[in-house]
């Protein structure tokens, strides 16, 4: 390995834009992702057939922005379980050619990511854009538990209470970052959290 040289596993996200070539098109979104929808939606759409699946959250709720956009192609779900669950029919009777858009937090974007994966949809296939705040889904390899909205540097895990340094280290698989304890090797030793994702 060349010196100052390593590999980096964090994901690199951009702006949604149509993929044309295409035989369909489904978004998912949840909370204050919408905006991205809406953005996406007043861009010239494509001749296929779209599909949106919104969660709105007590954040944002983009449902009538979404409505007058995309009428009848909207589907808004109370619950983020129910959103999943019709993204999952869809995967199912999607024909080749389907583009995927998702857009959220990290850990909604993997969810997306994952549950395409076991339909055969390559992670490259499918277009993400994070929304809203940087906030990390971290993974305690110690109890293996994932806390969500993480904006320090180090976390306190929701599962065993240990003080988790939040590592850069992402796994597509989980849909979340590294944590570590902080203090294995001095017990109590724990540097004060810094707001570096907000």
């Amino acid at each position: 390995m060349q010196h100052g040289y390593w590999i980096r596993s964090k994901p690199v996200y951009h702006s949604l834009s149509w993929q044309h070539r295409a035989q369909a098109h489904v978004l998912v979104a949840n909370g204050e992702a919408g905006r991205s929808i809406v953005r996406l939606l007043h861009q010239r759409l494509p001749d296929q057939p779209i599909t949106v699946l919104y969660h709105p959250t007590q954040e944002a709720d983009y449902s009538k922005s979404l409505v007058s956009l995309a009428g009848e192609n909207l589907h808004v779900f109370k619950r983020e379980s129910e959103l999943w669950h019709r993204f999952e029919q869809i995967l199912q009777q999607s024909v080749m050619g389907t583009r995927l858009y998702a857009a959220g937090n990290e850990y909604f974007l993997w969810q997306a990511t994952t549950l395409a994966a076991s339909h055969g949809v390559l992670s490259g296939d499918v277009m993400r854009e994070q929304a809203s705040s940087l906030a990390r889904s971290v993974y305690c390899v110690h109890c293996k538990t994932i806390s969500h909205r993480v904006t320090t540097n180090i976390a306190i895990c929701t599962g065993c209470q240990r003080h988790l340094l939040v590592r850069d280290h992402f796994s597509r698989r989980l849909g979340a970052y590294m944590g570590l304890m902080i203090d294995a090797e001095e017990p109590g030793n724990v540097p004060e959290a810094e707001e570096v994702y907000p």
